[in-house]
């Protein structure tokens, strides 16, 4: 189920299409192979053990984005510069970053020669910061794979060969490898007042189950798709050139979503102002995903056939600017009378956000919401300090 904090989202697409076979680059040095690797799980991101220069270092596996390394990672490696190209992160925020071909990469006994990463030269990106990571293995570098990923065993099957992975076709669907960093589709199923399909990335970088784009939310609830819960103005999520920018969002609710032969009934979501729909790895907590880039096709062994996600809510979404935790959504009418974006957030109840290492929100440590009700203490623009009950509610 979604946290309390469901932030730092990290797609990277390849803005300019002049630009797109720069990530079809990258060999594998063997055939027939077969490796599997252990992975942790820290706040849903699959965090993975990488080979560079006979150095072990931790890169985030995110089939959302292309690879990306640190720029503290670059000058402790060789590599070569190819171009800088334009890039735009899930805020739909854009810039100019550099590409260059890193020599070699293995996970578990697999080496990839020649894979090119785009570099990362913010200074104290938190993403890298709080899951102390060097980079992130992205479906560029993953094409010409089958990706098996196990969390009830955290491991992590990767193979050319389908027959060294059990695997069985009522499973699967058809996948969709789109632009030059061949970022994997699916198509999924809607049941509102009416049936809709949707398509959404499989995106292993994202925390959290479903994200909603305001894009395909204005033409699917054409057809009322979703239920509206709430409508809030501001900001919650955050890509690699910042926080997004201030819009109206929605929270709502699909009563069927269905992924294969797997139906997900109550799924609660919120809109985000990317362009596409997502898929997190919450889905990894209900069944064994298996992504065959090879065959094109996406398997989804679920634990149950019927699951419900029905899951109570707070009445805001937090988000972080300028290394504060802050309001970032007020979906609660009442709630709104008392706070509003950007308000700081200085005490969770009895929790001191101040003295609290922002990270430990980020990655899940600071564990204060596991009851129903929080008190919440802000702080406002004009220095104006507030506390109010927020309950958690089951939306309808």
């Amino acid at each position: 189920m979604k946290k309390l904090i469901s932030l730092i989202f990290l797609f990277i697409v390849i803005q300019s299409f002049g630009q797109k076979n720069i990530f079809k680059k990258g060999l594998i040095t063997q055939k027939n192979y077969y490796t599997e690797i252990n992975f942790d799980f820290i706040s849903e991101k699959i965090i993975i053990p990488v080979v560079i220069e006979n150095k072990t270092y931790r890169f985030l596996l995110d089939t959302g984005a292309p690879n990306l390394i640190s720029a503290k990672l670059q000058k402790a490696i060789k590599t070569t510069s190819i171009k800088s190209i334009n890039v735009k992160d899930a805020s739909n925020k854009q810039n100019s970053l550099e590409v260059v071909s890193i020599p070699q990469i293995t996970l578990g006994n697999v080496t990839f020669k020649n894979c090119p990463a785009l570099v990362d030269k913010s200074m104290g990106n938190l993403i890298f910061d709080c899951f102390e990571i060097d980079g992130f293995i992205g479906s560029n570098m993953l094409q010409k794979s089958i990706v098996q990923i196990d969390l009830k065993d955290k491991v992590i099957r990767l193979t050319d060969t389908k027959k060294k992975l059990t695997l069985n076709k009522k499973n699967a669907t058809k996948l969709y490898l789109i632009g030059g960093q061949k970022s994997p589709y699916i198509w999924i199923n809607l049941k509102g007042e009416t049936n809709a399909r949707e398509q959404l990335l499989i995106d292993t970088g994202m925390k959290g189950f479903y994200d909603l784009s305001l894009k395909n939310f204005g033409i699917l609830q054409k057809n009322n798709i979703f239920k509206i819960n709430n409508e809030g103005y501001g900001s919650k999520s955050i890509g690699l050139f910042g926080a997004a920018d201030n819009r109206k969002h929605y929270r709502v609710i699909a009563d069927t979503f269905k992924i294969n032969n797997t139906i997900f009934k109550n799924v609660v979501t919120e809109t985000t102002n990317d362009n596409n729909s997502r898929i997190g790895s919450e889905i990894l907590k209900y069944g064994m995903v298996t992504i065959d880039f090879l065959s094109k096709k996406f398997y989804f062994k679920s634990y149950k056939t019927t699951i419900d996600l029905q899951e109570k809510v707070l009445g805001f979404s937090p988000t972080i600017i300028n290394n504060k935790l802050v309001v970032g959504i007020v979906w609660d009418d009442e709630l709104e009378k008392e706070i509003s974006f950007g308000d700081e957030i200085i005490k969770l109840n009895t929790l001191d956000v101040s003295s609290t290492p922002l990270c430990d929100f980020i990655t899940s440590k600071a564990l204060y919401n596991k009851n129903d009700t929080i008190e919440l203490t802000t702080k406002n623009s004009e220095g104006i300090i507030k506390t109010v009950i927020v309950k958690k509610i089951i939306p309808k």
